[in-house]
């Protein structure tokens, strides 16, 4: 296992980093810039080397990336992303027409204006759920999720039917009400379709947003919790806890780098927001970085006294670490 990042020779592309590494034109952002002679492979791919999956299966392959391409609109990026995702499963660069099927689908999803990376996490929660790519019927709605039609009628990925707009007997707030009583109750399937609901009558407030993410993130949907995050975000830039929440996430998947800009912005948009402050210290400790440390450190204990005591031991501890680095 390589300490830094960038000097690794194999990197593994795990699925929960599809909803922010993944840029529309197939390229991948991983927070660092790869060694040139470094191999990508896939979650499964990888598993499969380690025998934690079963090989890949003997599917006819009569199709080659060129074939995909033309057919599906993607490019060669695109189609390399869909791999290192495992939404195609190529064997000796031929595909099946699962995958074939796969390709125009996702294809017909990017050239309606859907981001490339939502469709990936789409694909995968689908698969998450027990279901196909290949014989799902998806498209965006008009509020930018993508869901999937069960017999006509719109459903979220996990194949729960959303419930419908009934008109004139419910709007946002009662929706709202409803999705906060069933998560006071412990009810949170329930909650999470109310505030389902409530996010599609109202498209502008972001803490409708906000507590599905609480939600989705407490039933262990964590792919789609952070996607939340981030379309609270979009409603609202300066919506901290929504940044906190997003980075307690990216942290806990081990993408660190994300996680300290997404600690960093709530601190930027709040101050005094001592609990971003605090993740972010405590994350930059973790890292050896005791430098970045002190200064968040001692941002708390300037700003909050029940914690200054705490902040200065950590902060001092920090240039102890410093200071024998200095001396070799």
């Amino acid at each position: 296992m390589a300490r830094r990042p960038a000097s690794a020779s194999l990197i593994v592309i795990g699925h929960s980093s599809a909803a922010s590494a993944i840029s529309d034109d197939g390229e991948l952002d991983l927070g660092f810039k790869p060694s040139p002679s470094a191999t990508l492979i896939s979650e499964q791919r990888f598993k499969s080397a380690l025998r934690a999956l079963s090989p890949v299966d003997e599917a006819e392959r009569g199709y080659s990336a060129d074939q995909l391409e033309r057919h599906s609109g993607l490019s060669t990026a695109h189609l390399r992303c869909l791999v290192l995702y495992d939404i195609l499963d190529p064997v000796d660069g031929r595909y099946t027409y699962r995958d074939l099927v796969s390709a125009r689908t996702i294809g017909r999803l990017a050239s309606s204006g859907a981001r490339f990376g939502k469709i990936v996490a789409a694909a995968l929660a689908l698969e998450q759920h027990g279901s196909r790519l290949a014989t799902a019927r998806l498209s965006e709605s008009s509020w930018g999720e993508i869901l999937q039609e069960i017999e006509g009628r719109p459903a979220g990925l996990d194949g729960q039917l959303l419930l419908p707009i009934s008109g004139d007997d419910i709007d946002a707030d009662e929706a709202f009400a409803r999705a906060e009583a069933s998560e006071a109750d412990g009810d949170l399937p329930e909650a999470q379709r109310w505030y389902e609901l409530a996010a599609r009558l109202d498209r502008k407030d972001p803490v409708i947003l906000y507590n599905l993410g609480n939600v989705l993130d407490a039933v262990g949907r964590t792919g789609e919790a952070e996607i939340a995050f981030r379309r609270a975000i979009g409603r609202s830039p300066e919506f901290a806890d929504a940044w906190f929440n997003l980075g307690v996430i990216q942290e806990r998947a081990g993408r660190s780098a994300e996680a300290l800009k997404s600690y960093e912005q709530a601190s930027i948009v709040e101050p005094t927001y001592t609990d971003a402050l605090h993740n972010a210290a405590a994350l930059l400790m973790r890292l050896k970085r005791f430098g970045d440390a002190v200064s968040f450190w001692e941002r708390i204990a300037a700003t909050t006294p029940a914690a200054a005591a705490e902040a200065r031991r950590l902060a001092h501890l920090c240039r102890l670490e410093l200071n024998a680095a200095a001396r070799g």
